[in-house]
């Protein structure tokens, strides 16, 4: 028979003699308890002495040395399991979603090959509306003039944001650039160090923008670098409907969600206000570095131009996620 369907002939007696047990039998499920009542008592009686302070892995040691027997610390963990004290639920961490278009805007840049040689494209856009607002495709590595000069043209096509989002590269972080926004009473907000989850939307848009821009390569579309990044841009901008946004796309909601903004001269004061408040509470070299975050966030928290929404991880002090 075994031969018959293609079985072995033990797995056919294995299987025969679980149809002759005993229904009763045949329910059991698992392993029987490996912790003798004796030793299980100790165990307990163990954990409790030490104040609940030796934990699973410690008592498995102890145990083994004691001669109780080798308890793996999950089983361990299962005979103290309603001795521990149940586990503090921690607060639902928090996102922010910016309220209307030209509150943030945030800028970065990413490597592209180009027969051989490096380049780099500079790009910034709207964080509530996921919309370009300029870009420039630099000849090698940015440097600080190439980010004067797209973020001039920016400003002059579609106006200057409240905030500007940056991570601390070099090039970003030139003086130049903090001059200009200085003279177009921009806020600039830089990123924690070594988080890239702080510029999520951008991060996620290069990778769009690399992914269009290789499928394009692939399918022989476009002529240059150039003209493939600009396809690839005016897809995500202006023709592709994001689910995110209702269905709109970015350039319609760009242009139809603007809202009269603070003053800019009011808004700034009130964040270096703010911004010198909590340097003089930290308790910490993190907490002064995360001073200007935070009171960017909480000023702009009080205009109503933050959405605060549970779900995503957070650290004001230092981290502050986007989506």
């Amino acid at each position: 028979m075994a031969e018959a369907v293609g079985i072995a002939k033990e797995s056919l007696r294995r299987w025969a003699r679980r149809r002759e047990m005993p229904k009763s039998e045949q329910r059991k499920r698992g392993r029987p308890e490996v912790v003798k009542p004796e030793a299980r008592w100790r165990i307990r009686a163990k954990y409790a002495e030490r104040l609940g302070q030796w934990g699973p892995a410690v008592l498995s040691c102890w145990a083994e040395r004691e001669g109780l027997g080798r308890f793996s610390p999950s089983t361990v963990a299962r005979v103290i399991a309603d001795l521990r004290p149940p586990r503090e639920e921690r607060p639902r961490a928090k996102r922010y979603e910016v309220a209307a278009p030209m509150v943030m805007w945030s800028e970065d840049g990413t490597a592209f090959k180009d027969g051989g040689r490096k380049r780099e494209l500079l790009a910034v856009h709207d964080e509530h509306a996921r919309y370009t607002t300029g870009r420039r495709l630099a000849e090698g590595a940015a440097t600080g003039e190439d980010v004067v000069s797209y973020l001039r043209e920016a400003f002059a096509r579609h106006g200057a944001p409240l905030v500007l989002k940056q991570d601390n590269g070099a090039a970003l972080n030139d003086e130049r650039v903090k001059r200009l926004c200085d003279e177009r009473g921009v806020v600039l907000l830089l990123s924690p160090p070594h988080y890239p989850p702080f510029n999520g939307k951008k991060e996620r848009r290069f990778r769009d923008v690399k992914g269009f821009v290789r499928a394009l390569a692939r399918h022989r579309v476009g002529e240059s670098l150039e003209q493939r990044i600009d396809l690839a841009l005016r897809d995500l901008d202006e023709e592709r409907p994001r689910p995110v946004l209702g269905g709109r796309t970015a350039a319609e909601v760009f242009a139809q969600d603007r809202i009269e903004l603070p003053d800019r001269r009011r808004f700034k004061l009130e964040v270096e206000t703010r911004q010198r408040e909590l340097e003089a509470q930290a308790g910490s070299r993190t907490e002064i570095a995360a001073a200007r975050r935070r009171a960017i966030m909480e000023v702009l928290s009080r205009y109503g131009l933050l959405i605060w929404k549970t779900g995503m991880s957070t650290d004001c002090n230092a981290r502050t996620g986007t989506n």
